[in-house]
């Protein structure tokens, strides 16, 4: 891990990106540390509850978890890494389907009708002006095997 002094990430880095969205994950998630996260690109859907005044989420972070069965997709600001809006929970009690109409594109929805389309990269570019880039190859394959299980039930 590089650093600018012992133990604080130098800005931009992996490890940088990686410790802001676990905050903006943490900060409104109860039991956080029982997800595996991973950044994906917001292709569309009707994700609301955006703050007043603020532009419409332009990333998602999704925390998911085999045991119990969850989801949960929490939008943010791909510059500024802050919280945009309220998360969304899924669940097997809530789930209505799952597709994926292109290779690492995924639309998932709910009973009441919310979808959340996204695509799932194995490399995130973010910060100010894009200038970091969050490695994520494993935990993205990861989750693209957990969306086509879920997919199956």
């Amino acid at each position: 891990m590089s650093s600018t002094s012992a133990g604080a990430p130098v800005p931009g880095s992996d490890t940088a990106l990686k410790a802001a969205l676990h905050r903006v994950f943490d900060s409104q998630i109860p039991n956080y540390g029982d997800y595996n996260l991973v950044c994906v690109t917001e292709c569309g859907g009707t994700v609301r509850d955006e703050r007043r005044g603020a532009p419409p989420p332009s990333g998602l972070l999704l925390g998911y978890r085999r045991r119990p069965l969850e989801l949960v997709a929490v939008p943010f600001h791909r510059e500024t890494l802050a919280p945009l809006g309220q998360p969304a929970t899924i669940d097997i009690t809530n789930l209505a389907y799952i597709s994926e109409p292109a290779p690492n594109a995924f639309d998932v929805a709910t009973s009441t009708g919310r979808v959340i389309t996204f695509a799932l990269r194995r490399s995130c570019t973010l910060g100010p002006g894009g200038s970091g880039a969050l490695d994520q190859e494993d935990d993205a394959d990861d989750l693209a095997e957990f969306l086509r299980e879920l997919a199956g039930l």
